[in-house]
């Protein structure tokens, strides 16, 4: 029940920070209102946005940012093709079914170049491979992830009506009740609690998307293709800060989880959890040593044409009705962007931002 409520209060207080007032100017100009929305809750696998939400960044390119964190039943696909926000992010493969719908949205940058998704079961329930599943309990969730899964199972030839499949939801004790035999967990994240929870490395079986070729990228920023001719410097802008953001948060992560803790609206994030996510989330950023931000077309057809050979998607799309990587070149940070601050160092870029 405490869970219950907490999790409205803290959805109450995302609805509230939409239609808030603050208004600003930068160099004589009024700051434009911007929402970004996130697909989960609150913690570092989105420092970058609130490192460079604190650090001002935004507000130096003329952008009143509001974060809206997101939730099991808070899609930013939705979100941002009703105008609710601006721009928002999602995983790559969930972004690509999107916009196989139809949905009139386009991402401006790629940064996570690894999603993190894995499946775990305990050692002494013998579960080793996906053939295992058959038979037993299974925990998904349906907000998204459910696409690689449902991939995994297609390649594998196994059909979802010989497993007991239930809706996962945010917390990991289903499993560690024994009320699950699998489920799914990220490595910066549910992983990490059930090591957390005593359980050495050797006692939980990982089975990893990576070693059937289905490690999807995950997460990219991404807004309506009007908005983006519309208002390109807008755009730009927006990334430009992003950039900016990741970029110290991974070379500052402690600094990055005090901020991140900061805006915790339900106060229930461990500083020690989050400097283990901020390590994870940074491999992933790094994954495969592309640039910060940038999409790497290759990667992009790759996760296309595996949605498409297991017919979550009925038809190939166009790479540049999916993502562009203008944006990027126009946005990205070769050298520290000087802040009037006496120590260089203190803005130095991350060396993934520059190709």
């Amino acid at each position: 029940m405490k869970q219950k409520v907490s999790m409205t209060l803290f959805l109450c207080t995302a609805v509230l920070m939409i239609f808030s007032t603050q208004t600003g100017r930068v160099h004589g100009k009024e700051l434009q209102k911007v929402t970004l929305s996130l697909q989960w809750l609150t913690q570092c696998q989105f420092a970058g946005y609130y490192v460079g939400l604190e650090k001002g960044y935004y507000r130096q390119e003329g952008i009143d940012l509001t974060i809206v964190p997101g939730a099991s039943d808070i899609n930013p696909i939705y979100l941002v093709s009703a105008d609710a926000a601006q721009f928002g992010t999602k995983w790559l493969a969930d972004f690509i079914d999107a916009k196989a719908k139809g949905f009139a949205l386009i991402s401006i940058a790629q940064i996570l170049q690894s999603n993190g998704l894995i499946m775990i079961a305990k050692a002494q329930s013998g579960i080793k491979t996906p053939q295992d599943f058959i038979g037993k309990k299974v925990g998904i969730w349906f907000f998204g992830n459910e696409i690689q899964f449902f991939t995994l199972m297609n390649q594998q030839g196994i059909s979802l009506a010989k497993m007991h499949i239930n809706a996962l939801k945010w917390s990991i004790d289903p499993f560690l009740n024994g009320e699950l035999d699998v489920t799914m967990a990220m490595t910066y994240n549910e992983y990490l609690r059930v090591l957390e929870k005593g359980f050495p490395k050797n006692e939980i079986n990982v089975i990893n998307f990576s070693d059937y070729d289905l490690n999807f990228p995950g997460q990219v920023l991404f807004t309506k293709t009007d908005l983006l001719k519309k208002e390109p410097a807008l755009c730009e802008g927006m990334l430009r800060a992003s950039l900016r953001g990741w970029a110290r948060a991974m070379a500052f992560p402690k600094e990055a989880v005090t901020i991140v803790l900061k805006y915790d609206q339900t106060k229930t994030l461990t500083k020690e959890h989050q400097l283990k996510q901020m390590k994870e989330i940074t491999k992933l950023i790094e994954h495969g040593n592309h640039p910060l931000g940038f999409h790497p077309p290759d990667q992009v057809a790759t996760a296309m044409k595996i949605l498409l050979q297991h017919r979550v998607i009925s038809q190939a799309l166009p790479l540049s009705n999916i993502y562009t990587n203008h944006v990027w070149e126009n946005a990205r940070l070769d050298h520290p962007v000087p802040t009037g601050k006496k120590n260089p160092a203190d803005e130095a870029p991350h060396p993934l931002i520059t190709p």
